[in-house]
């Protein structure tokens, strides 16, 4: 090997060394810090906002890099149980606003989704993605902030809290509502025979917010995996637990 050609080599392993030391350094610049969320609700309701928001930020090439982990509790103060709940959670990183959250929570067909007096419910969110935005020329950056508040509350003795006039309220209720229509008509159909009733399974029903089919389509997948029975008994279960509010 010529001298010429050790001075190239040796200037080759150097260049390859300097980015392998390099490449560590973007993943050392990733910060992690954890804030607590604010309560910040304005309605009077007997339920508490609390919990945490771990962020891990990074700065690459005049970008920020975000991720975070959301763990927003809420906890019913009342001697009641709550039955449907909205939320709404703002997230802010070093850079400022960063995403809101809304959070519904509907137990009208299920007891078990209750928060019970007393009781805390925490909403986990492990992984958000990563959010990546331009960090402006001459950004000054602001401490990592969370803050929660709940928009509307309904209880199972029939009272309710907040703004019923919500759109997320609203489309709660509307959710809900052909939810019951669907449900109905499917045990309708089923007290007729199993043939009316799968047909009525097949039959696309009412649903007004996209978010009604979900659950439609859990019982529909339980009749083929676990039998007509059982998703006639699913089916009454709601109903039951509907009757009862």
């Amino acid at each position: 090997m010529t001298v010429r050609n050790r001075i190239v080599t040796s200037a080759a392993v150097a260049a390859i060394l300097c980015l392998l030391l390099f490449v560590p350094c973007l993943s050392c610049a990733a910060q992690t810090t954890v804030v607590d969320v604010v309560d910040k609700s304005t309605v009077n309701c007997a339920v508490g906002m609390s919990g945490t928001i771990e962020f891990t930020e990074s700065e690459v090439q005049g970008e920020n890099h975000t991720s975070f982990a959301s763990h927003v509790s809420a906890t019913n103060f009342s001697k009641v149980p709550i039955v449907a709940m909205v939320t709404y959670t703002t997230i802010g990183n070093s850079m400022g606003s960063l995403v809101g959250e809304n959070h519904l929570l509907d137990a009208f067909f299920k007891h078990d989704l209750e928060i019970a007096p007393g009781q805390t419910s925490t909403h986990k969110h492990d992984d958000n993605g990563k959010f990546i935005t331009p960090v402006p020329k001459g950004a000054v950056k602001v401490a990592p902030a969370a803050s929660s508040q709940v928009i509307f509350v309904q209880f199972a003795d029939g009272t309710t809290c907040g703004d019923a006039h919500d759109g997320r309220v609203e489309s709660l209720m509307d959710t809900r509502a052909d939810l019951l229509l669907a449900l109905k008509k499917w045990n309708d159909a089923a007290k007729i025979g199993e043939d009316k009733f799968l047909k009525a399974l097949d039959e696309k029903a009412t649903d007004r917010t996209g978010n009604a089919e979900g659950i439609l389509n859990g019982i529909r997948d339980m009749q083929k995996e676990e039998g007509t029975a059982a998703a006639i008994e699913r089916i009454r279960s709601m109903l039951y637990v509907a009757a009862s509010r």
